[in-house]
């Protein structure tokens, strides 16, 4: 559920930080590839890689990327699989969107403490779905629409974890890497229009086939009624919508393992690193 309006693809292209031309970038669920193509356009040299077990998604992402003047590579993968990457073989592994469809999210962080190199980063996002807003429908209608929207397994994911952004920094504090810190970005707008119109074209249809399935806690005539007051409020000019993402970065450490059981480089124990702002990096616009 990403797509290339996203204002989080070009930051989290910023907190990669891919500073050498030969650098390698995996992007783990890629998709189509706007995350890659945000890393393009900050590192035209980098080599990226896109894995992801829908080969039409690859075959968009590898066509996006086909004016990107370093190497490119998509591999059609399982990610509760092992990782297709050698041991220390990555600079950068960037996630967004993917996690929360996994049983076991710590076997796949594993995986990326493996594949990267020491000094290694991985920036780790998700949208927290819990915490979307919508104006439009009353109170109650319009709370048990979008916790639904949060707690469905659509036919195509094999798990599902709403609220799987606000715990992202814990993941990563508890996976052999190093948490260097977890941001918010919220994704807002007052039209109706681009990738608002998107989500909650989204929801809609998440929801509406839930029903038809069985496991929807509304029923379509509730979805509709929904809908149809978002688009009302939209028609008066009240439309709002926003979402909140979480980013986390992490690095795999040059000399062993801090706090949760790493030593800083130096050999001494690390003081705990609370998730907060990043002071080293840019904010966001």
């Amino acid at each position: 559920m990403s797509d290339s309006a996203e204002p989080i693809h070009a930051r989290l292209a910023e907190l990669a930080r891919p500073q050498e031309p030969d650098q390698v970038v995996v992007d783990l669920g890629c998709g189509a590839g706007p995350t890659l193509r945000a890393v393009s356009r900050k590192a035209p040299q980098a080599s990226l890689i896109g894995i992801d077990r829908s080969a039409e998604s690859l075959r968009q992402a590898q066509a996006a990327l086909a004016a990107h003047k370093g190497s490119t590579a998509t591999i059609v993968a399982d990610l509760r699989d092992p990782l297709p990457c050698s041991d220390e073989s990555v600079d950068v592994v960037l996630s967004y969107n993917t996690i929360e469809c996994l049983p076991s999210p710590q076997e796949m962080l594993a995986e990326v403490a493996r594949v990267l190199r020491p000094g290694g980063r991985a920036v780790i996002a998700h949208v927290d779905f819990d915490s979307m807003v919508v104006a439009g429908a009353d109170a109650d209608l319009d709370r048990r629409v979008c916790h639904a929207f949060a707690d469905d397994a659509q036919s195509w994911m094999d798990y599902a974890d709403g609220r799987i952004g606000r715990k992202l920094g814990l993941l990563l504090a508890r996976s052999p890497l190093e948490l260097v810190g977890v941001e918010p970005l919220l994704a807002w707008s007052t039209e109706f229009t681009g990738h608002a119109q998107d989500r909650v074209g989204q929801v809609r249809k998440a929801l509406l086939s839930a029903a038809r399935h069985g496991r929807g806690a509304v029923v379509p005539e509730e979805v509709e009624a929904w809908y149809t007051s978002v688009r009302e409020a939209d028609r008066l000019g009240g439309f709002f919508f926003s979402e909140l993402a979480f980013i986390a970065v992490a690095e795999k450490t040059r000399s062993g393992r801090s706090e949760h059981g790493a030593a800083s480089h130096d050999g001494r124990q690390a003081a705990p690193v609370r998730a907060g702002s990043m002071p080293d990096l840019p904010t966001a616009a």
